[in-house]
This record gives structure tokens, C-alpha cells and sequence, in this order.
């Protein structure tokens, strides 16, 4: 029993997933569909054929005959044919059975009259035999994912055969001779239904583990680029963008050095871990993009790739969102941890070069200056440049514009946003 069960296992295999063995059927059967209505062409084609032939070389009683049989099959087989194309068929697997069971009377009373016509010389139980080894032919190509459908109709076709040779009081070996030449190729035809099956399996199987490493392969890459960027550059294209007017922010730790040598280096991961996460975390409240982290500085953009309808607004509320996180953070830890925040709006040019490691990231003299800015910040606070000045002067209060150098830019005037004044 085990032995037979193991066996079974082995020739009417299914995943062990029932939805994923229903997905398989439905995809097989889809993909074979086709093929099966061809072959719906093909018999009709075959059968109008004898149509055409038996009035010049039959009787007209076994013409007749042939023909009201033809006329019986004709429609069954553009009903299967219509039913192959419908949404329904791809799930139900019975329907094969259904049909190949159900055109065996008419093609008994086909065969019946061929023979009585004498045409051939065959006698009926080689005429009987040939023409089930052609269904069982065509139902082994029609059965698609369903290996232990065709298996029974295997099984009903032997049997089938016996039965009407012993009907027909042939003798017992007639019956047996004509049944061991026939079993042997419904076992063929068994096997080969099973083997493309099989295949197909394993071909079903290593796409849906391709399709899984490709989602994990594409989440890894959207992690690591914009997800419209990714798709550009999965399509080939050379990725270089320009944008009129872009706000970029600087964030940057204050005295990280003296930081980090007064904690263990295990501490200091901890801390700006934290601090990254809570970037991160302001950056999707606000609607920025994340660009990169340089040592303990973060830069974020806004109004580049992802659009925000107020992009200096938006930074201003990211600084603001983070330096109240920041201060939760020191008091929490006990730790005296504080940032700067540098703004600048400009133009910038964005892409993605190199093969390794990529990313996308921006160049251009605004994004130096917004740099520069988060240098001369105070401490907890929001120093913007005068182009982001000039946004936002209708929305929030700055002290007085104050003169500073900046390294390769020269004096330029920066505004310190009034927190105190903010509501």
C-alpha cells in the first residue's frame, strides 16, 4: 500500500500549496489552450474529409450512416472548441473527460458504418482499435494538468474496448490480442501526459522561485533607488534629469568627533541609528527623498523626483519635526545630542552614475551652498539661504539676514529661522 501510494504521489503530483497548484492548472491550461483548439480544427477537418469521400466510394446506407454520426460530433467538438476559450475552462480539469467520454457513442456508430461498408477490408475490431488510439491521442495532448484525468480516460478506453469486443461475441482471443496491443500504448500516452506535465512543473516552479528572487532583487533596488528611477534604469536608459527648482536640506550631528570619542563605538551606532530613523521617518512625513548619509550628515531634497506642492514649506517642517525628535532623543538617553539645519533652494542636476553600488544623487552649486549653510546653523536650529528666504517670507519669521563666509562661495547673507515665533 505504501508502495502504491508512493507510486500515486509520484504520477499525480500537485504542489503542496493548493493555491499554488490551482495558479499551475490555470496558467497550463491557459498556455494550452490553443494547442487543444487546434486540434478541434483538425478533426472536423478530418471529418468533413469522409464527408466529401463516402458518396463517391460507400454505399449510400453507410454514407448515410457516417454522416448523421459526423453531424453528432461536429457540434460537440465546436462546443469544446468554444469552451476552450472561455474564463471557465482553465479550472475545470473534469471538462476533458467529460467531453472524450461523451463522443465515444457517435464514433462507435462512425466506426460501425466504415466497417459495414467494407470499404477498408479491416475487420471491426482493427478499425475499432486504431481509431481509439487516435482519441486517446488527441485527449493526451487536450489534457493539460491533468495527468490523473487522462489516466482514468486511459483506463476507461481499455476497458471500453474489451467490453465491446465481448459484446460483439468476438472470441476471447481476438479480445485479448486486440486489448494487449492497445494497453501498451495507453500506458505510452499515459506516460507521455505525465512527462510534459511534469516538465511543465518544474518550469512553473523555477518561475515562480525567478519571480520571487526578482521581487526581492527589485525591493533591494528600490531600497537603494527611487522606484521611477529603478524602472528607467531596469529599461536601459542612462539616467540624468535637470530640475529648475529644487530645496535641499543639510542636517548635520554637532560635535560628533568629541562624541564619539567619549562613547563606546557600540553606543555611537545606537545613536545615529536612532537619529537616521527618525530622518527617515521625517522624510516620508513631509514628502522628502532621502539623497544619502555622509558620516553623521543627512541630505534630503524636496520637490526633485518626488513631488510636494510646497517644497521649501516642507523642509522647513522636516528641520522642525526633527530637532524636536532629536532633543527626545538626548533627553532619553541622556546623552547631549543636537543638530543643525541647512536650507537651499536652486537648480540641480540629477543621476545615477557608476555600476557598483549605485544611487541617485544630485550635483550643483545649490546643493554646495545648502551644505555650507548647515555649517554656520546654530545649534537645534534652521538657517536658510536667501532663496529659501524669499519662499517662504510670507509663512514663517527670520531674524535679520547676517553676513557669513562660505568656504568656496564667498560672503553670502543666511536668515535664521525664528523658532520662538513658530506656533
Amino acid at each position: 500500500m505504501a508502495l502504491m501510494g508512493s507510486l500515486a504521489a509520484i504520477v499525480f503530483q500537485r504542489f503542496e500549496s493548493g493555491a499554488e497548484e490551482r495558479r499551475y492548472s490555470r496558467e497550463l491550461r491557459t498556455r494550452q489552450a490553443k494547442f487543444t483548439r487546434a486540434l478541434m480544427i483538425l478533426g472536423p477537418s478530418m471529418l468533413a474529409l469522409y464527408t466529401v469521400l463516402n458518396p463517391v466510394f460507400l454505399s449510400w446506407e453507410s454514407a448515410t450512416g457516417m454522416l448523421i454520426a459526423s453531424a453528432v460530433m461536429l457540434p460537440m467538438m465546436a462546443f469544446y472548441f468554444w469552451y476552450v476559450g472561455r474564463p471557465g475552462f482553465a479550472a475545470n480539469r473534469w471538462f476533458d473527460l467529460a467531453f472524450f467520454l461523451a463522443i465515444e457513442p457517435p464514433m462507435f456508430f462512425f466506426i460501425r458504418s466504415l466497417w459495414e461498408s467494407g470499404i477498408s477490408g479491416w475487420p471491426f475490431y482493427a478499425i475499432l482499435c486504431y481509431n481509439q488510439q487516435l482519441l486517446l491521442s488527441y485527449a493526451c495532448l487536450a489534457f493539460a494538468a491533468s495527468v490523473r484525468q487522462f489516466a482514468i480516460f486511459a483506463a476507461i478506453s481499455v476497458a471500453y474496448l474489451v467490453a465491446t469486443l465481448a459484446i460483439l461475441g468476438y472470441p476471447t482471443n481476438v479480445a485479448v490480442y486486440t486489448a494487449t496491443f492497445y494497453a501498451p500504448f495507453a500506458i505510452l500516452l499515459v506516460y507521455i501526459n505525465w512527462a510534459i506535465d511534469d516538465k511543465a512543473r518544474l518550469l512553473f516552479d523555477a518561475g515562480v522561485k525567478l519571480d520571487a528572487e526578482k521581487r526581492k532583487s527589485d525591493a533591494l533596488l528600490y531600497n537603494v533607488l527611487p522606484q521611477s528611477i529603478a524602472t528607467r534604469l531596469q529599461s536601459g536608459e542612462a539616467i540624468a534629469d535637470a530640475f529648475d527648482e529644487v530645496t535641499i536640506v543639510f542636517v548635520d550631528v554637532v560635535g560628533f568627533t568629541t562624541l564619539s570619542q567619549s562613547l563606546p563605538a557600540a553606543r555611537i551606532v545606537e545613536l545615529l541609528n536612532s537619529f537616521f530613523g527618525l530622518a527617515d521617518r521625517s522624510c516620508d512625513l513631509f514628502g522628502l527623498e532621502k539623497v544619502k548619509t555622509i558620516g553623521d550628515a543627512y541630505m534630503a531634497v524636496a520637490g526633485a523626483i518626488v513631488p510636494v506642492p510646497h517644497a521649501a514649506k516642507s523642509t522647513i517642517g522636516f528641520g522642525r519635526h526633527l530637532i524636536e525628535g532629536v532633543r527626545e532623543m538626548a533627553r532619553g538617553s541622556g546623552v547631549d545630542f543636537a543638530v543643525r539645519v541647512g536650507i537651499n533652494s536652486g537648480p540641480v542636476i540629477g543621476g545615477v552614475i557608476s555600476s557598483k553600488r549605485m544611487s541617485y544623487d544630485y550635483w550643483g552649486d545649490a546643493i554646495n551652498v545648502a551644505a555650507r549653510i548647515e555649517g554656520v546653523a546654530p545649534v537645534n536650529g534652521i538657517t536658510v539661504s536667501q532663496s529659501t528666504r524669499d519662499l517662504l517670507a510670507d509663512s514663517y519669521a527670520f531674524s535679520p539676514p547676517r553676513l557669513v563666509a562660505l568656504k568656496g562661495i564667498g560672503e553670502v547673507p543666511v536668515y535664521d529661522l525664528r523658532m520662538d515665533r513658530l506656533d
